[in-house]
């Protein structure tokens, strides 16, 4: 029997007797968005959305996270399906209804969707208990936004006896309805620094009797944007990013230092491994020739989201003969963004998969919202990626 034999109808189903329930739960979600690892609010709402189920709960994990467990009736393989819970600082500018209630923190970026979807999922597999021949672990992951809850997930033993693991994220840009994937590379690395420039203080107006660090940052500046124009091979996608300057305290004084801060995003480890050792020889360069010096405090963190190309093709499999095989579409280059699920994937075979949300305002943006209507094709999607791997 064929995938799209298999789960006919299943998004109408899931639609109908589910959609109402999932669309409350990403609403009240909404309203109450929580950061980091303090979604303890978000947590209970899971749990008692979950009341009822015949599932194994554990909640504390990772603080607040919550793994709950579906024993099938074979003893087959364990899948992993993740849902990441926390919002971002930002202030919402949606105008809906449900908006957030709490001044300067907002769902910019779907979880309370993918929360939603996730719960949708465990209502339809454990309807579907008896045909699974094995067991389903489902992982509500606290503190994606940089937190690195799903490190923490997984140093905690999460993931242990998990064979196969897989996830969705909604994305602005890629048509309504279409799912899409790639083998590899699929989410780059995040990696932050600050740098500090100093020089000596000085007169605003006698600046020949001074070395004047903000001069030299913006040196720097322009100079680090080689790194990627002239150091990086033109087929590796890289990016720095300078998203801070600081320096000074009055208009008329030459300040002694001087504080840059940004984001570097690659998809290589040689490619990851050579930018900071380029960037403090640059800046140094830069700033020594100017009569300054620089420091570079350099933080690796997010790694690669690389997808399992097995875990990838079975996802698109799934996805195509649940939508349709046009709404099926492998990704042509991984994004720059970044994604924490990349520690899952080192830890278990598995796949990243985008669910698209049309033409919206961007993640991470005041405007950010999506039509619900996806909300019962993603629980629809999360559902069939199960119960095929546990066929």
């Amino acid at each position: 029997m064929s995938v799209a034999q298999k789960f006919d109808g299943l998004i109408n189903e899931v639609e109908d007797k589910l959609g109402e329930r999932i669309v409350a739960l990403r609403r009240d979600i909404h309203r109450e968005p929580e950061l980091g690892y303090d979604t303890k609010k978000t947590a209970e709402k899971v749990v008692a959305a979950l009341d009822g189920l015949p599932l194994e709960i554990q909640t504390g994990v990772a603080e607040n996270g919550v793994v709950a467990t579906l024993r099938g009736g074979g003893d087959g393989p364990t899948v992993g399906l993740r849902a990441d819970m926390d919002a971002l600082p930002i202030h919402e500018e949606t105008g809906l209804d449900f908006a957030s209630e709490t001044d300067g923190k907002m769902h910019a970026c779907g979880h309370d969707g993918h929360t939603s979807m996730l719960v949708g999922a465990a209502h339809a597999l454990c309807g579907m208990r008896d045909r699974l021949n094995g067991t389903v672990k489902f992982f509500f992951q606290p503190a994606e936004e940089g937190g690195g809850g799903g490190k923490v997930m997984v140093e905690e033993g999460a993931l242990e006896g998990v064979d196969s693991i897989f996830a969705l994220h909604l994305w602005p840009g890629l048509p309504f309805g279409v799912a899409s994937t790639k083998g590899g590379s699929v989410m780059a690395a995040a990696d932050a620094f600050e740098m500090e420039v100093r020089g000596t203080g000085g007169h605003g107006a006698m600046p020949h009797l001074a070395s004047d660090a903000v001069v030299m940052s913006a040196h720097i500046v322009a100079a680090l944007q080689t790194l990627v124009s002239r150091e990086v091979n033109p087929v590796e996608p890289a990016v720095v990013t300078v998203g801070e300057i600081g320096a000074g305290t009055a208009f008329n004084i030459i300040p002694e230092t001087a504080r840059i801060g940004g984001t570097v995003r690659t998809v290589s480890d040689e490619v990851r491994n050579l930018i900071p050792y380029r960037m403090e020889e640059l800046a140094k360069g830069v700033a020594n020739g100017m009569r300054g010096d620089a420091t570079l405090d350099y933080k690796f963190s997010y790694p690669v989201t690389k997808n399992d190309p097995e875990a990838a093709s079975f996802a698109l499999d799934v996805a195509s003969g649940l939508f349709g095989e046009e709404n099926a579409v492998e990704a042509k280059a991984p994004s720059m963004a970044a994604e924490d699920f990349a520690y899952m994937l080192e830890e278990v075979p598995g796949a990243y998969v985008w669910l698209g949300v049309g033409d919206v305002s961007g993640l991470h943006t005041p405007q950010f919202a999506f039509d619900e209507e996806i909300l019962p094709r993603g629980a629809a999607l999360l559902t069939a990626m199960a119960v095929e791997s546990l066929s």
